[in-house]
């Protein structure tokens, strides 16, 4: 589809093709975006609820900020790299998405190979699962692929917790009543 200004879909940022989505297909999600007109890039997202499957919501950049230093305990001995478990909620960790029941998406800063990929923080047990996606970028791109075309978000992560023994399920977009939803198939 080309716009006004001769750019298709695909020449635009991840980010502006879930904007453009959301505004076209799911109109209650985009409703909910509560992104201050000085936001920029992934923060424009901020409030669309259950943008990052499975249930997750974009925080704004201040709410990062927030989160971050409420998380973030005093102590801390751990220096594992980028990519590794923690038991604790690490300064380098900037949290992207809560779930609104203790649960986050954060981006990993810690240094090492995978410094920069996003994973995930259960209220009860850490950072233990493997990396959701290697980098903001590929989520975003992963999510708006998945929006675009019904095909599942988060197949890199399957293969991931596949190669560790765990099992996590694929998700695609639903809509209903203009909200999206992510329902969890078999991987």
């Amino acid at each position: 589809m080309r716009h006004h200004d001769g750019m298709t879909e695909n020449d635009l940022q991840p980010w502006e093709r879930i904007h453009n989505w959301l505004r076209d297909n799911a109109s209650r999600t985009f409703a909910q975006i509560t992104a201050p007109p000085d936001a920029t890039e992934f923060w424009r997202l901020a409030g669309a609820r259950n943008l990052i499957p499975a249930a997750y919501t974009p925080l704004s950049a201040a709410d990062s900020d927030r989160t971050r230093v409420r998380k973030t305990t005093e102590f801390q001995v751990e220096e594992e790299p980028a990519g590794t478990t923690s038991g604790i909620f690490l300064e380098e960790f900037v949290p992207i998405a809560a779930d609104g029941m203790g649960d986050y998406v954060f981006v990993d800063e810690r240094p090492g190979q995978e410094s920069g990929c996003v994973r995930e923080w259960d209220v009860d047990e850490g950072s233990r699962l493997p990396t959701l996606w290697p980098s903001l970028d590929a989520m975003l791109a992963d999510i708006a692929h998945s929006l675009y075309t019904g095909e599942p978000a988060l197949r890199g992560h399957v293969e991931a917790a596949r190669a560790k023994f765990v099992k996590v399920a694929l998700h695609v977009p639903e809509v209903r009543d203009g909200l999206l939803t992510w329902q969890s198939v078999q991987a």
